[in-house]
């Protein structure tokens, strides 16, 4: 049950909610899982500050969205394939240039998670 964070400028062009819809089913399909079962939240971020520059509104080209997803370890292909899917489904889906995106995983050990399966 992967859990997946974006934070990010105001985008004038897309819908949040279609966007994280989007990434939902693109790491559940990486996943062969159902979407049902994979998380994702939207934070619109007031200040980001790339050097001297902090614009208002998502630039295509800088001030990357920053994604972080939170697993159960993988085997570092499937991770790959994770991070390439919430990557180049934020690129397509907030029409960013390629590579606009920065997407991290963070490893959730077993035992320090509670969630209603367990």
């Amino acid at each position: 049950m992967p859990v997946v964070r974006i934070r990010a400028l105001p985008q004038p062009h897309a819908d949040s909610r279609a966007v994280c819809i989007a990434v939902a089913n693109a790491l559940a399909a990486v996943l062969d899982e159902e979407p049902r079962g994979t998380w994702v939240t939207w934070e619109t971020v007031d200040a980001y500050a790339e050097g001297g520059v902090a614009p208002a509104v998502q630039p295509v080209d800088t001030h990357s969205p920053i994604a972080t997803v939170l697993a159960g370890a993988r085997p570092p292909d499937v991770v790959s394939r994770m991070l390439r899917a919430v990557g180049d489904t934020l690129v397509d889906e907030l029409g960013l240039e390629p590579g606009n995106v920065f997407v991290t995983l963070d490893e959730v050990d077993p035992a320090r998670l509670y969630d209603a399966s367990a």
